[in-house]
């Protein structure tokens, strides 16, 4: 009972793994998060000037996705007025919310850039993003 596979037939199974593990690879990268994605790439010694530029993108998103929140409200609570003008009161809520977003924020870019550096442990990291991730994620639904 000897089996007879051809070298078509080994390449194709091989192949076709070989495929199949690349697709499941970039399908579970890509849906980590950002600071998993960090991690592994510290982990891995990407250097900083490499890392520092992807940060930025990153808050510049989080920043992008504060001021279309906060823009919301505002636009919200103009339509809200049926023609009244609003007071400075009641903008002052949209204002603190906004700029504490901004701070946590800038408190998890801090965090991001000084581990990137090399600054600071994994495990501190993780434990100085905490809130402001936790925050982030709270208010972004």
């Amino acid at each position: 009972m000897k089996i007879n596979l051809n070298k078509g037939a080994i390449l194709g199974i091989v192949g076709g793994t070989t495929f199949f593990i690349l697709i499941l690879i970039v399908i579970l990268y890509s849906q980590s998060d950002f600071d998993q994605q960090l991690i592994n790439q510290v982990d891995r010694g990407v250097p900083n000037d490499k890392l520092i530029p992807q940060i930025d993108a990153e808050t510049a998103k989080l920043k992008t996705n504060a001021l279309r929140r906060y823009e919301s409200n505002i636009l919200n609570k103009n339509a809200g007025q049926n023609g009244n003008l609003a007071s400075k009161s009641d903008y002052e809520s949209y204002i603190e919310m906004y700029q504490n977003e901004l701070k946590m924020i800038s408190d998890y870019d801090e965090a991001r850039k000084k581990f990137a550096k090399r600054e600071i442990t994994k495990e501190l990291f993780l434990r100085e993003i905490k809130t402001p991730k936790e925050y982030l994620k709270l208010i972004n639904g």
